[in-house]
């Protein structure tokens, strides 16, 4: 499977997600990162090989399966990318690479894996059944066409959390990386970059499945692990998804935060 990924399409996952750092629209902060084009959201990227990779095994639906993806050099805009799987003993493993010169962008796996356990006491957050109705309609009219709702559960709460919630990640860090105000939108940071560097998805296989998703979700931030060194931090948090009271859905975000 080939991907490839134009300006609307950056500019369509920018308006869903909110996510409008300017490494993606802007070729000067691209190349403060060493891209030679603007940098393709690793959520946009990301959204094809979660539907076609959460596929490729039969299940149950009351079974789990676990995603995971390693985001290893950023996909550019309008550039030719190959999407290649290969069968492991317990897992089937992905990789996405340049058409041009097979350098790799991701690389990462599926497997079914034990239901697991949410151990979250955080009271989390209610998010409204009109917005959330909304942004479906508007995922499921453009960029996420056709695609189970797992993928869409995901991108929505991943959406809704950099829209809203990133605050509690520099609420876990020194004071190097400190902003001048608490930033919840990645718009508000003034002198960081904030990248994400894997996403990792375990998720109820009965939410593969098309239009079927409730609107009454709820999700809770829990187990925020960071590791720094000057000018830098990395690390990962968990978001808690709960659809009609239910825990359908573990989120790991992997991020890297840098001064500039």
């Amino acid at each position: 499977m080939q991907l490839q990924f134009a300006a609307e399409q950056i500019e369509a996952w920018a308006g869903l997600s909110g996510d409008r750092n300017p490494i993606h629209f802007d070729l000067e902060a691209a190349r403060r990162m060493d891209a030679a084009d603007v940098v393709v959201h690793g959520m946009l990227a990301l959204l094809s090989v979660k539907q076609r990779m959460g596929r490729v095994n039969p299940v149950l639906p009351q079974d789990w399966m676990q995603f995971k993806a390693l985001l290893k050099t950023p996909v550019l805009r309008d550039s030719l990318v190959a999407l290649s799987t290969r069968e492991r003993s317990d897992s089937t493993a992905f990789k996405l690479q340049s058409s041009a010169d097979n350098s790799e962008h991701m690389i990462g796996h599926v497997r079914t894996v034990e239901a697991p356990l949410w151990p979250s006491t955080s009271s989390g957050f209610l998010l409204a059944r009109e917005e959330v109705a909304a942004w479906l309609t508007a995922f499921r009219e453009g960029l996420g066409q056709g695609f189970d709702d797992w993928v869409a559960l995901d991108a929505l709460i991943f959406s809704h959390f950099i829209r809203n919630h990133m605050g509690v990640v520099f609420d876990a860090l020194s004071p190097q990386f400190r902003q001048r105000q608490r930033p919840n939108r990645l718009e508000d940071l003034s002198d960081l970059l904030v990248v994400q560097t894997s996403h990792q998805i375990t998720f109820c296989t009965s939410l593969r499945s098309l239009g079927a998703l409730q609107t009454d979700i709820r999700c809770e931030i829990a187990n925020i692990n960071l590791i720094e060194s000057p000018g830098k931090a990395v690390g990962t948090l968990d978001l808690g998804v709960h659809v009609s009271d239910r825990h359908v859905m573990t989120i790991t975000l992997g991020l890297m935060a840098k001064t500039l």
